[in-house]
């Protein structure tokens, strides 16, 4: 179980490897630094709202601070997994719909069961 100590030191962590100064967060925050390095203290509580602000000014989805296996591994292939769902998230509707259809055309072939059941509910959606 993540406990508050931990899910803080997360939001610091991943603040300082995106190289953001907490003015920037705070700002993003709608309140002052000094503020803001309280809250990340600990000393007081973040809201629903603000963590949700949090997780958009640091390109993350919000599980990313609260579940209890990082979203995407620290390797390269949890970097490329942040990539591809920050490049999705960027696209119109329309590109979503043209990027799962490429994606469903070139790996129809395959013949894994998981890669069939997901791509068949990824038409579903």
């Amino acid at each position: 179980m993540l406990t508050t100590k931990d899910i803080l030191n997360r939001l610091k962590a991943l603040r300082e490897e995106k190289d953001l100064r907490q003015e920037y967060i705070a700002r993003r925050l709608g309140i002052d630094r000094t503020t803001y390095v309280r809250k990340e203290s600990g000393a007081i509580p973040i809201t629903t709202e603000e963590w949700l602000k949090l997780a958009d000014a640091m390109e993350e989805d919000p599980a990313y601070f609260f579940s209890l296996q990082r979203p995407y591994p620290d390797t390269p292939e949890g970097a490329r997994e942040r990539l591809l769902i920050k490049l999705y998230r960027s696209l119109s509707q329309r590109q979503k719909e043209e990027f799962i259809c490429g994606i469903h055309i070139m790996l129809k072939g395959i013949k894994k069961k998981a890669v069939r059941d997901t791509l068949e509910e990824l038409r579903g959606i």
